[in-house]
């Protein structure tokens, strides 16, 4: 996700990584289920994606973020 994040939207996106061991207050209030698990916040609608994120076009398509890809 970090890659992800640094190669496709330089800067442009807030990445905040919880360890869910250390803080399950956090993965309670955001029904975290599983790890892991990336929650897009905005834009609206939020969108959750779990599992692995090897595939970076599916991580885009999953989070909605396809068409902000690239754009500056």
């Amino acid at each position: 996700m970090k890659q992800i994040c640094s190669k496709e939207f330089e800067g442009k996106i807030d990445l905040e990584i919880i360890d869910v061991i250390e803080n399950p207050q956090l993965a309670k209030d955001e029904k975290i289920i599983a790890t892991p698990t990336v929650i897009k916040m905005l834009p609206a609608p939020i969108r959750r994606i779990i599992g692995d994120f090897s595939n970076r076009e599916k991580v885009l398509l999953g989070l909605d973020l396809l068409e902000f890809e690239g754009q500056q």
